[in-house]
C-alpha cells in the first residue's frame, strides 16, 4: 500500500491515536504526527522514544496518527502539533499555496518508490503500459509521473487508463483488478516477495523524474523561528533513533512492533532489514537534504503545472538543526 500523500491538501477533522509515554515533570510536552500508522519509515522515532534519548534532550514526546494524512502537514502548519511526517511533494505543494511548513530532515535520502506490474504480465518498460490499466491513488503527481516516464520511452499516455483504487492498489494488482500500480519498495515489494509475488519493477527515477525526498520530517515556520532549540533537541535525539535503526535493524524492528503490534511481524523484520542501509545511504549524515533535489524537483512540478506559482526551494528545507 502506497502511503504517499494526497497532492492536494484537505482541511479534514484530526483524529489522533497516542503512542506515547505520559508527560513527565521537568520534561517540555512535543507531539509528532505520522502521516500513516506506524511503519518502517517511523522506526527512529520509536527508538528514540523507547530509548529514552529524548528524555535526555528533555523532551516528553507523545506519537499521534492522523485519521487522514494531509491532516498531519495541516496540524504542522497551524501549530496544533510540532513536528509531522511528510513528502517533499507535499511540502512543496503547500508552500506553494502559502502554507508555512518546512522540511528540517530527510528520513530516507532516496526516493524508494517504485512502478511495478506482475512477472507474467509482460510489462517491462513504460512503453508497456500502453492499453494498459493504472491502480491509482487519485493523487495529481500520479498522471504527471505516468506521462513523463512514458513519453521519454516514446509511449502514448493517453492509452493508459487510471483505475481509482485508493490506498488499496497494491491489492488490485495481486487480484488482476489493474496491470500495474505505483508501490513503496520496503513495505510492498517486501511484501510481495513473502507472498510470492514475482514483480517486474520500473524505478521511477532516472533521466526523466529527479529525485525528490519521501518522506521527511516537518516543522512549521514559527516554531521554527520561536523554539529553535526545542527543534535542535528533537532533531539530536530522532538522529540517534535512526542511527540505531541503522546499526541494529533487527533491534530496531523489535523496538517498532512493541508500539505496533497489529503489524505483520515478519514484515516488520524484513522491511526494517531493506530500509536501514537506505535511511542515511551515501549522505554524510542522516536527514542531510541537499539543494539541488529542491530544486531540481520543485522545477519539475512548476513545469507540469502542479504548483499554483514557483516557490523558494531554499526556504522549503533546512539542514541548519541537525547534529
Amino acid at each position: 500500500m502506497n502511503r504517499q500523500s494526497a497532492i492536494l491538501i484537505m482541511l479534514l477533522p484530526l483524529i489522533l491515536l497516542s503512542c506515547g509515554p505520559t508527560p513527565q515533570a521537568g520534561l517540555t510536552p512535543v507531539t509528532v504526527s505520522l502521516d500513516w500508522v506506524p511503519n518502517t519509515n517511523h522506526t527512529g522515532l520509536y527508538v528514540a522514544l523507547q530509548k529514552g534519548y529524548y528524555a535526555e534532550e528533555g523532551l516528553a514526546v507523545e506519537i499521534v496518527s492522523p485519521a487522514d494524512p494531509a491532516a498531519a502537514l495541516r496540524a504542522v502548519a497551524a501549530g496544533r502539533t510540532h513536528f509531522g511526517v511528510s513528502f517533499q511533494e507535499e511540502v512543496t505543494v503547500s508552500r506553494a499555496n502559502d502554507i508555512p511548513v518546512v522540511s528540517i530532515a530527510a528520513i530516507l535520502q532516496h526516493n524508494t518508490t517504485a512502478l511495478v506490474a506482475l512477472r507474467d504480465a509482460g510489462i517491462a518498460s513504460p512503453r508497456d503500459w500502453e492499453g494498459k490499466r493504472y491502480g491509482s491513488f487519485g493523487t495529481p503527481l500520479e498522471p504527471p509521473v505516468i506521462q513523463g516516464l512514458m513519453e521519454c520511452a516514446g509511449a502514448d499516455f493517453s492509452q493508459v487508463e487510471f483505475v481509482e483504487t485508493g490506498f488499496d492498489a497494491f491489492p488490485a494488482l495481486v487480484n488482476h483488478q489493474v496491470d500495474f500500480v505505483w508501490i513503496f519498495q520496503g513495505w510492498d515489494g517486501v511484501q510481495a516477495e513473502m507472498q510470492g509475488v514475482e514483480l517486474s519493477v520500473i524505478p521511477l527515477l532516472g533521466s526523466c523524474i529527479p529525485d525528490y525526498y519521501t518522506p521527511v520530517l516537518i516543522a512549521g515556520e514559527a516554531t521554527i523561528a520561536e523554539q529553535p532549540e526545542l527543534v535542535r533537541r528533537f532533531l539530536a535525539a530522532t538522529t540517534r533513533g535512526y542511527e540505531y535503526a541503522i546499526a541494529d535493524p533487527a533491534e530496531a524492528a523489535a523496538i517498532l512492533l512493541q508500539y505496533a503490534p497489529e503489524s505483520d511481524a515478519e514484515l516488520v523484520r524484513r522491511s526494517q532489514a531493506w530500509l536501514s542501509p537506505r535511511y542515511q545511504a551515501d549522505a554524510p549524515r542522516w536527514g542531510q537534504q541537499e539543494a539541488a533535489v529542491w530544486a531540481d524537483f520543485s522545477q519539475w512540478m512548476e513545469e507540469w503545472g502542479l504548483l499554483p506559482k514557483a516557490i523558494d526551494p531554499q526556504k522549503a528545507y533546512t539542514n541548519d538543526y541537525l547534529p
